[in-house]
């Protein structure tokens, strides 16, 4: 079931701009990115968003105890939470959730999630890329794994000229210690990986975080290594080039020298290393997101939205103690489910996520972000009998949230069944997300890229929820 404010949605015969953009670029069965610039100048009038930040739930959410409760479930299924109204006549939330409850106006929840995965890795590489892996055993990373969100808008929009164009942090994502696939630059090659937000650099005790947030490592100089020392390394370097340099240069080194070139910028300028710099930010607006990690990742990543990068893809992580689970999958929540919801989880995400929407629409810019909330699948209906009880893994229904960007907000989209096990209404696969996304952004979701080997190959398989965008 679609829903704004509410009430019923029909969506047919309201055709908009955007969807007979769509329905010219169908016919011709896939875009170029020369194709996608012609078209820019004649779509100017249709509302787009100019960044993206991807709040990561990695371990996965359990629907049934945030955005899809089902309060006359048995007690093994429902667990202990109860629904509370929003901001929307209609929409009801977990209790947990106070915060978001009020700002359902501005939210599209989508509780028709599906997929066919259960490992963490191949569940995350299809959630960060809108492509599946063809089984649960692709876990470690290849060449020819398909690129993330941020790195296929890296190569595709113009970027900021002080900031690199897409960041992730708090540093890659993993599961077992191995790297997650499809979280980087995959067939366009490592020139589009995300500049990583080291971890270890934002850990502190919680809730003893002062906000300090030392300058990435890709961005920081050796010790005997000054900026005028680079500088007078860079100009070596390109007179030595500049002997090389006839018809018959390749390509690649062109290249090359434009990565290089930015990586020159983004080191020196004293405006990159500003905005990465949370010590800059008020007491004031530091408690207001939360002194623990996640709250401090969101207000980084509001920073590099407000600094003009592309794409975030924020992992939404927590250090609760007495714990053995991993603080970078801690929404893995097999055991312990419920007290880490109660004391850190949900608590957390509340004020995190809602300190980012509010921020955001206060200085304008919630218009011009997409934010997109979601984990690699759901969790279980049943509670299983772990230590303090647990949800495993579920990818046959589970819910996230699209917000700002052109979306609609007061939206519910799709349904499940009496357990939240199953979905009953317009189900919707992380490809339908990567088409909306990219959509939302201005990318025809059929734009074709070239690999490294000059492969052609779509962006995306699915189709853009054009019932949620303006």
């Amino acid at each position: 079931m679609l829903r704004i404010f509410g009430r019923p949605l029909s969506h047919k015969g309201q055709l908009s701009r955007r969807e007979v953009l769509r329905a010219g670029a169908l016919s011709m069965g896939g875009l170029t990115l020369a194709d996608l610039f012609r078209r820019t100048a004649h779509a100017e009038t249709v509302k787009r968003a100019k960044h993206c930040i991807l709040m990561l739930l990695n371990g996965g959410q359990a629907q049934h105890d945030t955005f899809d409760m089902k309060p006359l479930a048995p007690d093994s299924i429902r667990g202990p939470y109860q629904p509370i109204s929003t901001r929307v006549p209609g929409i009801q939330i977990c209790e947990k959730l106070p915060l978001l409850a009020g700002l359902t106006h501005k939210m599209a929840i989508i509780r028709s999630m599906n997929h066919h995965l259960l490992g963490h890795n191949t569940g995350a590489a299809y959630a960060l890329s809108g492509h599946s892996p063809t089984s649960d055993q692709e876990i470690v990373p290849k060449p020819t794994d398909h690129p993330t969100y941020g790195s296929v808008i890296a190569k595709t929009l113009p970027s900021p000229e002080w900031m690199p164009s897409f960041v992730l942090t708090p540093t890659y994502l993993f599961d077992m210690g191995f790297p997650t696939p499809s979280a980087g630059g995959g067939w366009l090659g490592k020139a589009y990986d995300p500049l990583p937000v080291v971890r270890n650099r934002m850990m502190a005790a919680s809730p003893k975080w002062e906000g300090k947030l030392p300058i990435p490592d890709a961005l920081q100089l050796p010790e005997t290594v000054n900026s005028g020392r680079l500088t007078a390394r860079q100009t070596l370097l390109k007179s030595m080039d500049e002997g090389f340099a006839d018809a018959h240069r390749v390509a690649g080194l062109q290249t090359l020298d434009s990565h290089q070139s930015k990586a020159m910028q983004l080191i020196l300028s004293p405006k990159t290393q500003a905005a990465f710099d949370l010590s800059r930010e008020s007491p004031q607006t530091h408690d207001r997101y939360g002194r623990f990690e996640m709250g401090q990742v969101m207000l980084l990543a509001r920073r590099m939205v407000e600094a003009g990068v592309r794409f975030v893809t924020a992992n939404a992580v927590s250090n609760p103690v007495n714990t053995t689970l991993s603080s970078f999958q801690i929404w893995d929540t097999h055991r312990d489910h419920f007290r880490l919801y109660n004391d850190n989880l949900l608590p957390e995400f509340d004020q995190s996520l809602s300190a980012l929407i509010t921020d955001l629409d206060e200085r304008g810019l919630l218009d011009e972000t997409l934010i997109v909330v979601m984990g690699e699948f759901g969790r279980t209906p049943k509670i299983n009998t772990n230590d303090g009880g647990g949800r495993d893994h579920w990818s046959r229904a589970y819910s996230i949230q699209l917000i700002g960007g052109g979306i609609r907000g007061g939206v519910v989209y799709g349904a499940t069944d009496q357990h939240a096990a199953d979905v009953t209404d317009l189900p919707v696969k992380p490809d339908d997300i990567a088409a909306t996304l990219y959509e939302s952004l201005g990318i025809s979701h059929d734009l074709i890229l070239h690999d490294q080997k000059g492969q052609p190959h779509k962006i995306s398989e699915g189709q853009p929820l054009t019932a949620l965008m303006s």
